[in-house]
């Protein structure tokens, strides 16, 4: 992988930076930490995916590029993907230990 997209993405997409306080709704049921965090952070709840998202958009020399980040709930943890300009896979990764 290019080195440029581990540094943009190091420390972002590990499990550290996840408080692992458990939260409970009113019914006592616990809620997930890292689902407050992305929401502080800019992303919505994509409901026709199941998933939480952010697009990012960077200028090229001939206009822009659009990638979309994507965190979805996978058993007891997360997955992170990033699609490209054209929704190509370009990372993806498993987040757990919340």
């Amino acid at each position: 992988m290019i080195d440029w997209i581990k540094n943009l993405f190091r420390g972002f997409n590990e499990p550290a930076h996840v408080e692992s306080v458990t939260k409970k709704d009113k019914d006592g049921d616990p809620l997930d930490a890292l689902a407050f965090k992305l929401i502080d952070k800019g992303f919505h709840f994509n409901v026709e995916n199941d998933w939480y998202e952010r697009t990012w958009l960077v200028a090229t020399k001939d206009g822009a590029e659009t990638s979309k980040e994507v965190y979805k709930k996978k058993g007891d943890g997360w997955k992170v993907t990033m699609y490209g300009n054209e929704g190509e896979v370009f990372f993806e990764q498993e987040v757990n230990g919340l």
